[in-house]
């Protein structure tokens, strides 16, 4: 028998050697919630302080996907709205907001008649006996809420009104959140948010109520006695927003409002707190600030 020769060695030790075998392991859930914060958030920031057309289009935008969710949101929970008319609702209320028109009265008279219309029109399919309340639903709680940024950001020193609106609620958010997580053993609305509890919005409104007045300063907002009450009157519309939508996903039996923002799950998930606070930021600016 000859023995191998040396180049046959290698050559077979080669052969025998282990193939890499190496994968790129996917973004774990947190991974993927920083890197659409880190890319998110300044966007954001900078249409915000950019204004114009600039946040009218992130506004507009973000309220046609919201739409969007809020409809699929509706119909999975047998709701049957009529997706054309809340896309075109949506599309008109924040119209008006940003250009100021002041038709408020007449789009929303316009949508409960084409509402009401559409829903004796198909009267004997399945849902419409409340398809149309679900597409008026849509056309209030995503357009005129939402709109509410546009005419917030309108007015003097409007970026500033609308960094406190979204920098309060997120302070509110967190600790409601790390409150909850720390001491919270009485829940709030089980059947429908099972991980709120009455210690994380307690830890929520009293952190929002010290910090708006600090965050209100550092934004150069005029000072106003009265500013501990907005922070408190955040916390406590951010909480039922969440709740809100919460309500939503459970109807319609699903987590997400949609998979639009990996790590995050939709837009409304994001948003669900903001539609609420937008209009109590405006309407605080405008009667108790300007009103002193």
């Amino acid at each position: 028998m000859q023995p191998s020769s040396p180049s046959a060695a290698v050559s077979g030790s080669s052969a025998a050697a282990p193939q890499s075998n190496f994968r790129a392991q996917p973004l774990s859930n947190l991974s993927l919630r920083l890197l659409v914060a880190l890319v998110g958030i300044p966007l954001l920031g900078v249409a915000i302080w950019l204004g114009g057309p600039w946040y009218a289009g992130v506004v507009a935008g973000a309220g046609m996907l919201a739409a969007w969710e809020y409809t699929r949101l509706a119909a999975a929970g047998q709701g049957d709205p009529c997706p054309s008319l809340i896309y075109g609702s949506v599309a008109l209320l924040l119209l008006d907001a940003w250009l100021g028109l002041q038709a408020l009265a007449p789009v929303l008279t316009v949508s409960i008649f084409l509402a009401l219309a559409w829903g004796a029109l198909r009267y004997q399919q399945r849902g419409v006996g409340t398809g149309w309340l679900w597409t008026l639903g849509g056309s209030l709680y995503v357009g005129w809420l939402l709109g509410h940024f546009l005419s917030l950001r309108a007015l003097e020193q409007g970026a500033s009104w609308v960094f406190l609106a979204v920098s309060a609620t997120f302070l509110n958010d967190t600790a409601a959140y790390a409150v909850g997580r720390l001491t919270g053993r009485h829940r709030m609305a089980p059947a429908i948010s099972p991980g709120k509890t009455w210690e994380g919005a307690a830890g929520g409104l009293v952190a929002t109520a010290l910090g708006a007045p600090l965050l209100a300063a550092a934004l150069g907002l005029p000072p106003d006695g009265s500013l501990w009450a907005l922070g408190c009157g955040i916390s406590l519309v951010a909480q039922t927003g969440d709740l809100v939508e919460s309500m939503l996903k459970r109807t319609a039996g699903v987590k997400d409002a949609s998979g639009l923002l990996p790590g995050h799950g939709g837009l409304l998930d994001r948003m669900d707190s903001l539609v609420f606070v937008g209009p109590l930021v405006y309407y605080y600016s405008l009667w108790v600030v300007r009103a002193t």
